[in-house]
C-alpha cells in the first residue's frame, strides 16, 4: 500500500504545468521516487517511467493543442495524441511500456537517475525539434548503449551509436552509424532531424532544412512547423523557401504565397481557388471516411490510420476510410492496414507487407 501511494504521488507531481515542474528543486520531485544511487529496482524503474511518460505526453499535448483564432482549445489532448493514440490515457500507457522496454533491454544506457533527469528536461525541448524526428534532444534523453556497430539490437538505446538499423519491419537489427542524407530507409528509420521520402520509387532519408533556407523542394523537406513555400509539388527542380506554417484558423493560405496550414494543429488549406483559408480538420473514429470528403472538407483519423483500397491515403484521396490500429500480437499490414499501436511495429516476413504487431524488447 505504501509503495502504491508513493508511486501515485510521484506521478501526480508531473500534473503540474511544464514551467512550474522545471522550477521545482530536484529533491522536491525525486525524493523517494527512485534513484540510481539506491539501485534500479523494478519499482524504481516503473516510477521513473511513469514520470517520463507523463512528461512526454504533456509536451506533445502542449505543442499541438493551440489554434490561434479558435474559440477555446479545439483539441484538449493535442492533435498528436488524438491521432496517434486516441486519448491521453493511452498515450501514457504506451509511452510507459516503451520506457520499460528500453530500460530493461540488454546493453541499454537508460537508468532511473537518467530517466528522471530526462523527465525534468523534456519541457524545454522545442516543439519544432521534437516533431522533427526527435532532433536535438536533451542529452539525458538519449544516453548511448554499450553495443558496438554490427551487434544485434531491437532498440536504438542499446547501441553506442544510438541507432539500430534494419528494424523498420523487423524485431531485431544491428547497431550502425546514423544514416546520412540520401541513405536508404527501405528497411530502417532515419536519423533525428531527417524524414523518409519516396524519390523515383525508392525510399531515402533527407535532412530537414531550417526556416529561411531557400533550397527546399518536393524532395528536400523543411523542418517541422514549416513548409517549402514557392516550390512545385511535382517538379523537384523548382525550389522554394522554408517558411513557418500558418497557425491561425481562417487565415489565408495557398495561392501566390503558397503558404501551408499547420497539420500538427489540425488545420488544412481548403476552399475555392484564390480564396483558400486554414480550416479545421474533422477528427473521426475508425471505419469513418477520411482524407478529402465529398463536400471538399478534410477528415483525419482518431487513433487509427487512413487507407484506400490501394494503400495509405494521401490527403487529396476521396475514397479512404480509417482503419483501427491492431493490438499487440495481432495481424497487421504495412500497405493495406491495420498498422500497429506505438511502440509496437509490424514485423513482416520476406517481401510480404503482412505481419504481426510486436513490441520490441530483446535481441540476442
Amino acid at each position: 500500500m505504501k509503495r502504491s501511494i508513493l508511486r501515485k504521488t510521484c506521478v501526480s507531481l508531473l500534473g503540474l504545468s511544464a514551467n512550474v515542474f522545471l522550477l521545482l528543486p530536484a529533491t522536491a520531485i525525486l525524493s523517494g521516487c527512485g534513484s540510481g544511487d539506491s539501485g534500479d529496482t523494478v519499482d524504481s524503474v516503473d516510477i521513473a517511467c511513469s514520470l517520463l511518460a507523463q512528461a512526454q505526453c504533456e509536451r506533445r499535448q502542449t505543442c499541438t493543442n493551440t489554434v490561434l483564432g479558435a474559440a477555446g482549445t479545439v483539441f484538449p489532448d493535442g492533435v498528436f495524441i488524438l491521432s496517434t493514440y486516441g486519448d491521453n490515457t493511452t498515450c501514457l500507457a504506451r509511452q510507459h511500456l516503451a520506457c520499460m522496454n528500453n530500460a530493461s533491454a540488454s546493453g541499454s544506457g537508460n537508468s532511473v537517475a537518467q530517466m528522471e533527469k530526462c523527465a525534468r528536461e523534456y519541457g524545454s525541448w522545442s516543439c519544432s525539434d521534437l516533431f522533427d524526428g526527435n532532433a536535438n534532444p536533451p542529452p539525458d534523453c538519449v544516453p548511448p548503449g554499450s553495443r558496438s556497430n554490427g551487434q544485434s539490437c531491437a532498440l536504438a538505446g542499446q547501441c553506442a551509436s544510438r541507432f539500430c538499423a534494419g528494424t523498420k519491419n523487423a524485431n531485431c537489427g544491428v547497431c550502425a552509424d546514423e544514416p546520412v542524407d540520401g541513405a536508404s530507409c527501405e528497411t530502417s528509420g532515419c536519423a533525428p532531424g531527417q524524414t523518409c521520402k519516396t524519390e523515383s520509387g525508392a525510399q531515402v532519408c533527407r535532412d530537414r532544412l531550417p526556416i529561411g533556407n531557400s533550397t527546399c523542394s518536393s524532395d528536400v523537406p523543411c523542418q517541422a512547423f514549416s513548409s517549402c513555400a514557392g516550390a512545385s509539388a511535382t517538379d523537384a527542380t523548382k525550389t522554394g523557401t522554408c517558411t513557418a506554417t500558418v497557425v491561425t484558423l481562417g487565415a489565408s493560405c495557398g495561392g501566390n504565397s503558397n503558404l501551408a496550414c499547420e497539420s500538427n494543429l489540425g488545420l488544412a488549406c481548403l476552399g475555392p481557388a484564390g480564396g483558400k483559408t486554414c480550416q479545421q480538420v474533422a477528427y473521426v473514429a475508425a471505419t469513418s471516411a477520411c482524407a478529402t470528403l465529398a463536400d471538399g472538407s478534410r477528415a483525419a483519423c482518431i487513433g487509427s490510420d487512413c487507407f484506400t483500397s490501394n494503400g495509405p491515403a494521401a490527403v487529396t484521396d476521396t475514397n479512404a476510410s480509417c482503419i483501427a490500429r491492431a493490438a499487440d500480437g495481432a495481424a497487421c499490414d504495412t500497405q493495406q492496414g491495420p498498422l500497429c499501436l506505438t511502440p509496437a511495429r509490424c514485423v513482416t516476413s520476406g517481401s510480404s507487407t503482412a505481419g504481426v504487431c510486436v513490441v520490441p524488447s530483446q535481441c540476442q
